[in-house]
């Protein structure tokens, strides 16, 4: 874990920031201490919780391997695009994030430029304050986001420690107290995740955005025999559960169509939800799909 990311996680038990106490170790001033992974994580789940499930290493394997052929490639850039345009100073949080390659996106996109690529210039990169650090010399593009995955499956957390150069890894519960200081945020992603109206609109700075990619009907028919199919009130539930605490700013559909392989099909059924319901040795044939997904913005109420 970076150094410059613990001052923007909390505590679990008292809430109060981190700071490094040792190596491999962070901790509060209250004598609270959190052993670090060896591959760079921090689990900061509370004492007591409820017993949630989380993604297996089968479910993560197929989400990295689908992505990474870019198939929700608009997603992405959907995202990159809201990030870049937010000027609150902070991190970009990825709640529910998976391995972070969406976090990874966005970070690339709101960091400094050079000619060996954002990740590149990134690994340099020292931090002057929470939530941003200094990028190249040159003067172009100085600032970089720091960012910070989030999610409750150890298994995708070792993953998304590494992903980027300037992020950070926390097996937490969006369900719970999120590990993170009061205003920290900058941008708070929630793609296909759980939501927490009222720990969104805590982390997140006054003049910070929650950007939300939800599915809509439609969203992979072609594969409705092996996948959950989309609740057709998901857009009324979706203002339920972010209101009263945030003010809808944008709403954006995407649809696009992309062809998959046999391969891609097994991935995209088995890095969700679905994984759970489709036997393990389920047979799948090359198709072309529709994807169909909101991409909303939120702004905090004050």
């Amino acid at each position: 874990m970076r150094d410059d990311l613990l001052p923007v996680l909390a505590c679990p038990v008292c809430a109060e920031p981190l700071a490094r106490t040792a190596p491999g170790q962070a901790g509060c001033a209250h004598g609270h201490r959190y052993d670090e992974a060896k591959q760079g994580h921090l689990t900061l789940l509370p004492a007591k919780r409820r017993a949630l499930t989380a993604d297996t290493p089968a479910m993560v394997d197929a989400r990295i391997r689908f992505l990474g052929r870019g198939h929700y490639a608009p997603v992405e850039r959907a995202l990159a695009d809201v990030a870049v345009a937010v000027s609150a100073p902070g991190i970009v949080l990825d709640v529910g994030s998976g391995p972070g390659t969406y976090l990874a996106h966005v970070l690339d996109a709101t960091g400094p430029r050079a000619a060996t690529g954002p990740r590149a210039a990134a690994g340099a990169a020292t931090a002057t304050a929470p939530g941003t650090a200094t990028g190249p010399a040159d003067g172009a593009d100085p600032a970089g986001r720091l960012g910070v995955a989030l999610d409750l499956s150890a298994v995708a957390i070792r993953r998304a420690a590494r992903v980027h150069a300037r992020g950070g890894a926390v097996v937490g519960d969006v369900t719970e107290r999120l590990p993170v200081v009061d205003g920290a945020a900058a941008v708070v992603l929630d793609v296909f995740a759980p939501r927490n109206q009222r720990e969104y609109a805590r982390v997140l700075h006054p003049a910070g955005v929650l950007a939300v990619v939800t599915p809509r009907v439609g969203h992979l028919a072609e594969l409705a025999e092996a996948t959950i199919s989309v609740d057709p009130e998901k857009e009324r539930r979706l203002l339920g559960s972010l209101t009263p605490a945030f003010t809808l700013r944008t709403s954006d559909d995407l649809t696009w169509t992309t062809d998959l392989t046999a391969e891609d099909v097994h991935d995209v059924v088995h890095m969700g939800p679905s994984h759970h319901h489709v036997p393990a040795d389920a047979v799948f044939a090359a198709t072309t799909v529709t994807a169909a997904v909101t991409v909303s913005t939120w702004v905090p109420v004050r």
